[in-house]
């Protein structure tokens, strides 16, 4: 279900609208939504929609490539030697008809490559100055996609360069939505079982006791062994819909793991006296509490496992 971002989708359809080149960047903090933002103004249009991964640039050229070659059907054209011949195909290809190019965490390849952002200026310049295409560059990487504002400023000098900057998602009226829409998929819940945490806040402390079990409804958080130490390891990740908490919330036992926020996250807090009559209401949850559970000890295990492993050693 997609909620909120009515400004932006606006925004982002104006761009689409005005024809000939257009490029834009889009960015936020992690959860902040921009992905999600990108396919909805993407549905049902002409697009090429590329994530960059944490690999060479070569290596992300290569699976961009069979992305261009797979969206025109062409089975027979060799992965592409150089970032620009991929946008002069494209070009090429179309002949002045719209069609958008997404480049999703653009900033995994010009970490790597310190050549990129100048391949991409000479690309926009020789080889999609003059098209219909809208180029969208997107990242939630803040830190290093302002530095590269400062070193490409001179991208964004016109009208056909822009730039969108996605605040937190989860703003009062999405934060009621998705509190309404649990609502109806959780029975005996109310309003006040929800709340907002912010991102890289401790929900969780490992070795500390708690008597509340949390369900994510939106966001994401990371899960920790030993966090703050020398031994710190990451463990998992838990997603919407996971549940976390229950170990200490049934055992009465200090939380076996940390658990901290990777996105601005909207939770909802079952109590231990509400969690029986929570389980019977939603029997659902007790096999995601499951699923999790084993997830866990899966990756303890491999753990105690790689400890094991350098003590022998």
């Amino acid at each position: 279900m997609f909620i909120g971002r009515k400004e932006e989708l606006k925004e982002l359809e104006r761009i689409y609208n005005a024809g000939g080149f257009h490029m834009l960047l889009i960015y936020g903090k992690p959860g902040a939504g921009k992905t999600t933002l990108l396919e909805e103004f993407c549905k049902d249009k002409n697009t090429i929609f590329f994530t960059a991964g944490q690999e060479s640039s070569r290596a992300n050229l290569i699976r961009f490539s069979s992305k261009v070659l797979e969206h025109f059907c062409d089975k027979k054209h060799q992965p592409f030697p150089f970032w620009e011949n991929s946008f002069a195909y494209i070009r090429d290809k179309y002949f002045g008809a719209k069609i958008i190019i997404v480049i999703d965490e653009f900033t995994e390849i010009a970490k790597r490559d310190a050549l990129f952002m100048n391949v991409l200026c000479d690309s926009v310049d020789n080889e999609l100055q003059y098209s219909n295409v809208l180029l969208i560059i997107a990242s939630d990487d803040e830190k290093f996609t302002k530095k590269f504002l400062l070193l490409h400023k001179e991208m964004f000098t016109d009208n056909t360069h822009e730039i969108i900057h996605l605040e937190n998602f989860l703003n009062d009226e999405t934060i009621k939505i998705l509190a309404e829409e649990a609502m109806k998929r959780s029975k005996g819940i109310d309003r006040s079982k929800f709340i907002r945490v912010s991102a890289d806040e401790i929900i969780q402390r490992e070795g500390e006791s708690g008597s509340e079990m949390y369900k994510i409804v939106s966001g994401k958080a990371i899960c920790y062994l030993n966090y703050g130490t020398e031994n710190e390891y990451v463990i998992g990740t838990f997603k919407e819909g996971a549940c976390f908490g229950e170990y200490q919330l049934l055992t009465g036992k200090p939380a076996l793991y940390t658990v901290i926020a990777f996105s601005d996250m909207l939770l909802l807090r079952i109590s231990r006296d509400e969690f029986r009559k929570f389980i019977e209401m939603n029997a659902a949850n007790a096999i995601d509490i499951m699923r999790v559970q084993a997830k866990m000890i899966n990756a303890m295990k491999v753990h105690l496992d790689m400890l094991i492993g350098e003590l022998k050693s």
